[in-house]
């Protein structure tokens, strides 16, 4: 009877390892660089994991914002 509660003791520690192993993986290689890159403003892209600048619309169209569009010719 006492090799089996050794046996479940030993079990239930495994698991409680595994957990702990697999919560800080989660957390070291997901959520802390998503955390740090929201944090300096930018955009975080979770299908490749990357930590991307915003491109300002004006730097695309040459206008400066508030700047009136150009008129269409004829």
């Amino acid at each position: 009877m006492n090799q089996v509660f050794a046996r479940t003791r030993l079990i239930l520690i495994g698991l409680f390892v595994l957990a702990v192993a697999a919560t800080s993986y989660y957390q070291f290689y997901y959520l802390w660089p998503m955390q740090k890159c929201e944090r300096a403003g930018a955009w975080w892209d979770p299908r490749d994991r990357q930590c991307l600048t915003p491109i300002p619309i004006w730097r695309l169209t040459g206008r400066m914002p508030g700047e009136p569009k150009a008129a269409a010719k004829p």
